[in-house]
């Protein structure tokens, strides 16, 4: 709530493209931090962060999802960090992410954000999100706790080449 509550400060002045390069650039050094680990580059953690970067994290996450709708890679380093089993991960992601977008709303109401064409956007793409709800949870348990957290992984490089690219182009 809190980065949300910046977000909406800051909405006017904020850089977009710096936040997608900063937040990209984040997101693969995350990423590279086990491979560095696997590889004996660099020591392993012995410890999870601490709720502090948590945090941290979720003030980062809210203002991000705000400005530039990428909250999800702040979010997953830390939930990463804390090495949840499949489940509680996808579970604290979704409820996170419920919130947030609940709570930007109003705010985006207010600054203009929602029209009636993005009303009708939405209406005609609410059956496709509840498609891939549904498709999601059955994923769920097919998917393996190994493989699952492998393709978090990727997605997460994926996701913050991305957003380096979009703020850079």
């Amino acid at each position: 709530m809190p980065g949300t509550v910046l977000g909406i400060a800051l909405f006017r002045v904020a850089d977009a493209d710096t936040l997608r390069l900063l937040i990209g650039a984040v997101s693969l050094g995350f990423v590279a931090w086990p491979l560095s680990q696997r590889q004996g580059l660099i020591r392993p953690f012995e410890r999870r962060l601490p709720a502090r970067a948590g945090l941290l994290a979720g003030v980062v996450a809210g203002f991000t999802s705000f400005i530039s709708h990428a909250g999800g890679p702040p979010a997953a380093v830390y939930l990463l960090s804390q090495r949840l089993d499949k489940t509680r991960y996808q579970a604290t992601t979704v409820l996170l992410f419920w919130v947030l977008n609940i709570v930007k709303f109003v705010p985006y109401t207010f600054l203009g954000l929602f029209t009636a064409q993005t009303a009708l956007a939405n209406l005609a793409l609410a059956p496709f999100a509840l498609l891939g709800t549904w498709i999601g949870i059955r994923a769920h348990w097919y998917v393996s706790e190994r493989l699952f957290f492998g393709l978090t992984y990727a997605l997460l490089s994926v996701t913050g080449a991305k957003l380096i690219w979009d703020a850079l182009i």
